[in-house]
């Protein structure tokens, strides 16, 4: 197959962009700094930095969209909100334009989003069938992303939605910055650790993804989350237990709440996510608990 992949030099697309060369597909990756960046890349892949390098008469089979700014990356004043807003939901839309004019469609957009769609939900269980109990910021920017993709469902194109959860590795994401924090015997509980954390590791997300690009008949929306979400208390116990360091650390959310104004809501509220439709269709997760996901990270 084809592949067009965008966010492929994030963290979890470059860990795709490898798998699916494994595999034997073809790459096109869009990136913003196509030199400074093709290195991260496999070597065979084909990097461009505007998706009008692509011809009406290219033949994709399948296009991953992972691109999106971080939302850690500055404080959400209403400028950088338009940022993260553009980052996905235009850079989305774009595609779907792309596929409008394509003479060819590709078979399969396997489109991002995030658990975040279903706002702060305090302890509530999700499933893909939930609504939102909030429609907070983090509501808003992944319904407007999911929004973005869906036209391409009338052009016959399978469209899978897949909502992530905290994706776990040593190479990047969250546990990439907290793990040298952790194992300085710095790191802390966030707030009382009473908010769910919902969580993967990057093997189990990536073999999600692919197995959306390669498998007709799958299309909807999946909760790519491991099944045992935790509290944010038991995963910095199970961090401070891997490294064996204390967890007497505390932020008090007063303090986050100061320094990160609404930005903080992402840390001290969460989700209690299920891949429902994923434990359904027989997927099988090589790390479906937070110690083995860690136990393997660490080793």
């Amino acid at each position: 197959m084809k592949i067009l992949v965008t966010g492929g030099t994030g963290f979890i697309g470059q860990h795709l962009c490898r798998r699916l060369a494994a595999h034997g597909h073809d790459l096109i990756v869009l990136t913003r700094r196509p030199r400074r960046t093709a290195r991260l890349l496999p070597e065979e892949a084909r990097v461009i930095d505007s998706l009008s390098a692509i011809g009406n008469d290219e033949k994709l089979d399948g296009i991953v969209n992972l691109a999106g700014e971080s939302l850690f990356a500055g404080r959400w004043s209403d400028k950088r909100k338009q940022v993260l807003f553009d980052s996905r939901v235009g850079v989305t839309q774009s595609l779907v334009n792309l596929i409008s004019r394509l003479e060819r469609k590709p078979a399969v957009l396997v489109s991002g989003s995030a658990v975040g769609f279903y706002g702060d939900a305090g302890n509530a269980e999700l499933t893909e069938d939930s609504p939102a109990r909030r429609k907070d910021f983090g509501y808003l920017l992944c319904d407007a992303w999911e929004q973005a993709a869906r036209p391409v469902s009338r052009q016959g194109v399978r469209l899978c939605l897949v909502r992530t959860g905290i994706v776990l590795g040593r190479d990047g994401g969250m546990l990439g910055k907290l793990w040298p924090v952790y194992r300085a015997g710095l790191g802390a509980m966030i707030g009382d650790g009473s908010q769910w954390l919902s969580w993967i590791h990057i093997d189990d997300m990536v073999a999600i993804l692919v197995r959306a690009v390669e498998t007709p008949g799958i299309e909807g929306v999946f909760n790519a989350c491991a099944p045992a979400p935790v509290t944010q208390r038991e995963f910095h116990h199970s961090l401070c237990r891997q490294l064996h360091r204390p967890a007497i650390l505390k932020v008090p959310s007063v303090f986050l709440k100061a320094g990160l104004g609404e930005m903080s809501a992402m840390l001290l509220g969460g989700q209690r996510v299920y891949p429902r439709r994923l434990e359904q269709q027989g997927f099988v997760f090589r790390y479906p608990d937070l110690t083995s996901a860690l136990s393997h990270l660490g080793a």
